[in-house]
This record gives structure tokens, C-alpha cells and sequence, in this order.
């Protein structure tokens, strides 16, 4: 079973899963027993927000979206992740028992996969290992952190170009982007009043920065870069 896994995972050619091959190779006998290799096709949801965390999920290639769902039945992809990613780590680390987000496949991904507590008591066993993880996930935190203060100093019609420049790129296709996203949703997430969201639409799509057809935000490509130009020397993208 072990020299099973361990072919399956040096097989993979992609060169940022590097670390992962070093540490299950140096410790064959004591994590590969649990580990599974397994493949899913794009389009798959194989982590539902709210359900008990079992298993950590590594992500070896291809990429995966998480999911926000409302109790309304909406549904917008707020962040991917590109290989390679740990799922579960955070929320196993912090104590938390279930997963925070839906996830699905937005490509045909591997992964390998272990039970949680297989992986909690590797980390606490293996020092310089955990030290890695711990380092890349509070980066990305204090990064993060960052943005979001720089973000919060911004006019509101700023922080809704950036909103929809971190949208476009989630729903980007063919180079353009159809956003089915509400006002109120907006006006939620971008702490603005549904009011104040309404007039920098219309002032956006004035600006020829988007067009709003019905219920759908519309930008393409060429909007999208005169936005980013505009307020690029408040955040990276």
C-alpha cells in the first residue's frame, strides 16, 4: 500500500508540490498508511460548508473555487486556490470542527488525503514542518490583514471598482466577466449602504467601467484593466 501512494505521488510532475514529496518521503512508515491518492473531475463539490472535518484535503494540482451560499439559494465563488493548498489545516489548528466554506473542483485536481488527526499529531511531531505551514499561513493572514485595512480607508467608489476587480477575475470567461451578484449582496460585503452601491453603479457604467443588463454586471476586459489602472495604487492584484 505504501510503495503504491508514494508511486502515485512521484509521478506528479508539478514542481510546487516539492515539499509535500519530501515529507511523506522521509516519513513512509508513519503517514503514508493513511494517505489516499485521490483524482476529481472539475465541477465537483467535495467539501460542504458546515459538515464535520474528517479528512484534510492536500491539493496537488489543479484548482479549486470555495463557495458562499445563502439561505436565499445564491451562490458566488469568492476566492480559488491554485495548487498546491491544505484544506482543513486552519480549521483544524484553531480547534474549529467544521469546515467554513463549500469547495468545489474548478479543474481536474488531485489530492492526497488523511484524517485529520493523522495530520494534527504529524504537525505536532514534526517541528520543522509545522514551522513551514505556519509561516505560509500567517503570511497569508497578515497579508490579508493588510488589504483589508487599506480597503477600508477607501471612498466607496474605490472600494466597489476593487470589489468587482476581485469579482471579474473569479467569473472571468472568454474575456469577460457576468456577474449575477445583488445590490444587497454588494452592499453586504462591501459595507456600504444598498443606496450608496445603486449610485456608484450607475456612475461606474457613466464611466463606461461596466454595463448593467437586468440583474447582470457585465465588464470586459478592457473595462476591467481601466479599472485596475485606476486604483492600482491602493492595492496589489
Amino acid at each position: 500500500m505504501i510503495h503504491h501512494i508514494w508511486k502515485e505521488i512521484s509521478q506528479i510532475p508539478d514542481a510546487k508540490i516539492k515539499e509535500f514529496k519530501e515529507i511523506f518521503k522521509e516519513n513512509p512508515n508513519e503517514i503514508l498508511d493513511f494517505c489516499q491518492v485521490v483524482t476529481i473531475q472539475t465541477g465537483t463539490r467535495f467539501i460542504i460548508a458546515d459538515e464535520d472535518i474528517s479528512t484534510i484535503w492536500i491539493l496537488l494540482s489543479g484548482k479549486v473555487k470555495a463557495l458562499e451560499e445563502y439561505a436565499t439559494g445564491e451562490i458566488y465563488t469568492f476566492q480559488k486556490f491554485p495548487a498546491p493548498e491544505v484544506f482543513g489545516e486552519m480549521e483544524a489548528l484553531s480547534d474549529i470542527s467544521k469546515f467554513r466554506a463549500s469547495l468545489i473542483t474548478e479543474s481536474k485536481c488531485t489530492f492526497i488525503t488523511l484524517p485529520v488527526n493523522t495530520y494534527i499529531d504529524f504537525l505536532k511531531n514534526h517541528s520543522q514542518y509545522l514551522y513551514r505551514r505556519t509561516r505560509i499561513t500567517l503570511k497569508r493572514v497578515l497579508d490579508e490583514q493588510k488589504q483589508q485595512r487599506i480597503y477600508l480607508m477607501l471612498k466607496a467608489i474605490d472600494r466597489i471598482k476593487i470589489y468587482l476587480i476581485q469579482h471579474y477575475k473569479l467569473n472571468i470567461k472568454n474575456n469577460l466577466s457576468i456577474l449575477k451578484i445583488t445590490r444587497g449582496q454588494m452592499a453586504e460585503e462591501t459595507g456600504y449602504a444598498v443606496k450608496t452601491v445603486n449610485r456608484v453603479m450607475k456612475k461606474l457604467e457613466g464611466q463606461n467601467l461596466l454595463k448593467i443588463k437586468g440583474q447582470r454586471i457585465i465588464i470586459t476586459e478592457k473595462q476591467y484593466n481601466d479599472m485596475v489602472k485606476s486604483v492600482e495604487n491602493f492595492m496589489k492584484f
